[in-house]
């Protein structure tokens, strides 16, 4: 937050579309106060046609990654402020005291047991209790924070009722004071962290199933050990699953994990809201970082988080066999009591977004979007977009293409609607125009993106050169901005200087190869990418209502 965070808008068609040909970079913030802008930070710049813009503005659709705090009045900027000297020392002390009587009573129910004797059994008596002692001192923490007031609605229900809590949506590190708030449960966890500094005490002491991500069997392990949680006669805690696997803006569900759902165990559903005038610490993809979410919620006088448990979902006999569809039908039902729709985006789908911003992709935000449009045209599966990278040179005004040139190009009807989607997104300062270079590089990554990276940069070589033959210095310099950011700018030039042991002005992408290949420190050029690959492009894919 700048002077004040207020409306940046990417979407909203009342927002002007910037001047010149600046654009932001990846830490730009536009920042507006009553519709006029007030101070950008961040460079402004134009490269490699708009190839370091985030997201398109000029086409409007569900995206739950991103997020924006709007704070459309001075005076609560000047608010923040000043609680900034008055208050928020204050409660920095309550959090710190707070963390250190949490981790205090977990080391006391702690001391003589092992991570196995936790996984081995649910605690009893004095430990048990010391164990509630702990989910207060850590409300208390919640408390000093800001969030005073925990609205409770409907009947949680008993762990054998239902041993697994399915808990949406996940927007927020703040999410977390539902485990505090209520029993506790356990949780579902990294195994690192356990080794953080006071918060892993306190993480062990809630009995947590850790993931050993540096196990191959991971995943398998992680889901039986739900499995004999939910199913064992021992008193465990219930466990609480944020199903959606990753933090969205509320907008809509994404795609449920099945990890909750493969016990087939009844569940009871659990929405977490935050009826709060300012949604400052929603915690996406895009938007603002954990710190400065910090401050803005620290330094609000209160805020406000509703729980609501939902009735106890019974699975029947095909949801107990399907557990991707046990997942899907919860995600229905909750929703519902939500009112807002579901979304085909999933936890993979942030992957993906990630490896277009690092990829310096146009648009990466939207590149999920773009991709689906495009394959609605028909053209992943073409081969029109290799064949405009080897005329792209030698065509002229390809940053400034109207709607009837794009169509002619990429041989589309001019009245499919799926090409004036794919036009809007493209589109990002809603000028009328597109860029070649940008439908070309997002077309691309979209077909390649399971792809190494050395066959990547090889498709985008005539984006820069005329030939892979001949690379001059600069053209390798940009083309290796596209190399996941393994390679700064000064690294790019001394791997040219590498190549180029006679000095004659250029390299082929074939001497490229060969030198990378004999380097060890060069094989992230033949490291493939683990992406979920796409099923197909179905009616709903931006967001459907329930």
């Amino acid at each position: 937050m700048t002077t004040s965070t207020v409306k940046r808008c990417r979407r909203s068609s009342q927002t002007a579309p910037a001047s010149g040909d600046a654009v932001p970079g990846e830490d730009a913030d536009v920042v507006m106060a009553n519709d006029s802008p007030i101070h950008t930070s961040g460079s402004l710049s134009k490269r490699d046609s708009e190839e370091d813009a985030w997201a398109s503005k000029g086409y409007n659709y569900i995206n739950p990654f991103v997020h924006r705090v709007e704070i459309d009045s001075h005076i609560e900027v000047a608010k923040v402020y000043v609680l900034t000297v008055l208050l928020l020392p204050i409660r920095v002390v309550g959090c710190v005291l707070s963390l250190l009587s949490a981790w205090m009573f977990a080391c006391i129910g702690l001391y003589g047991m092992t991570l196995d004797d936790l996984k081995a059994r649910p605690l009893t008596g004095w430990r048990k209790q010391m164990q509630y002692m702990t989910a207060k001192a850590m409300r208390m923490l919640y408390t000093s924070g800001s969030f005073h007031y925990i609205n409770m609605k409907g009947t949680p229900a008993t762990p054998k009722q239902a041993p697994i809590l399915v808990v949406a949506p996940h927007s927020s590190y703040v999410d977390s004071i539902l485990v505090v708030a209520t029993g506790p449960p356990s949780i579902v966890a990294k195994r690192e962290t356990a080794d953080i500094p006071l918060l892993g005490r306190i993480i062990n002491y809630a009995q947590p199933i850790y993931v050993q991500r540096e196990d191959p069997n991971s995943r398998q392990n992680t889901i039986k050990d739900i499995v004999d949680r939910a199913r064992s006669t021992d008193d465990w805690p219930q466990v609480v699953i944020f199903a959606e696997g990753t933090c969205t803006n509320r907008t809509a569900l994404i795609k449920f994990k099945p990890g909750a759902f493969y016990p087939g165990v009844p569940v009871q559903p659990v929405l977490l809201k935050y009826p709060n005038k300012y949604d400052t610490f929603t915690w996406t993809w895009d938007g603002p970082g954990v710190l400065r979410l910090l401050w803005m919620t620290m330094t609000q006088f209160y805020n406000r988080c509703e729980v609501e448990y939902l009735p106890v979902y019974q699975p029947n006999e095909a949801e107990m066999a399907d557990a991707n569809l046990y997942a899907n039908n919860v995600r229905k039902v909750m929703a519902k009591a939500l009112g807002v729709p579901t979304s085909d985006y999933s936890f993979e789908d942030v992957i993906i977004m990630s490896r277009a911003r690092d990829m310096k992709i146009p648009f990466p935000g939207d590149i999920v979007e773009i991709e689906r449009t495009i394959e609605q045209l028909g053209l992943l599966e073409s081969t029109r977009d290799t064949e405009l990278c080897e005329l792209y040179l030698s065509l002229s005004n390809t940053d400034k293409l109207d709607i009837i040139t794009f169509a002619e190009l990429l041989r589309v009807d001019l009245k499919n609607p799926s090409l004036h989607k794919l036009f809007a997104l493209l589109d990002h300062r809603r000028r009328g125009t597109v860029s070649l270079k940008s439908f070309l590089l997002c077309s691309l990554f979209s077909k390649l993106k399971n792809a190494d990276l050395a066959t990547f940069l090889r498709a985008l070589v005539n984006l820069y050169s005329e030939s892979s033959e001949k690379i001059s210095r600069e053209s390798f310099v940009r083309l290796m901005r596209h190399a996941g950011g393994k390679l700064n700018e000064q690294k790019a030039q001394a791997l040219y200087f590498a190549l180029d042991t006679a000095n004659i002005g250029y390299v082929s992408f074939d001497s490229l190869v060969a030198y990378t290949e004999k380097q060890s420190s060069y094989k992230f050029f033949y490291h493939k990418s683990e992406h979920i690959r796409r099923s197909k492009t179905t009616k709903n894919a931006a967001g459907s209502p329930t």
